[in-house]
């Protein structure tokens, strides 16, 4: 992604990784402490504030930034 991002830095473009956490899914098993129902709405929050900003960020379900 840091790839992309660098190759395409001048498009103005919102570039975001998003953490959801560890959900409860069939890859994050049913013991994860997340529900999707209460995570996924968050990330779209996240997705809606974010938008129009430019260049790559790393962000968890909360809008903070996850360290690479």
């Amino acid at each position: 992604m840091r790839s992309y991002a660098t190759r395409h830095a001048g498009d103005g473009q919102t570039k975001l990784l998003i953490d959801p956490g560890h959900n409860r899914t069939r890859l994050g098993g049913p013991d994860a402490p997340l529900d999707p129902r209460e995570s996924i709405p968050a990330v779209v929050d996240v997705l809606e504030a974010q938008a129009g900003a430019p260049g790559l960020q790393f962000l968890d379900r909360r809008g903070e930034t996850v360290p690479w």
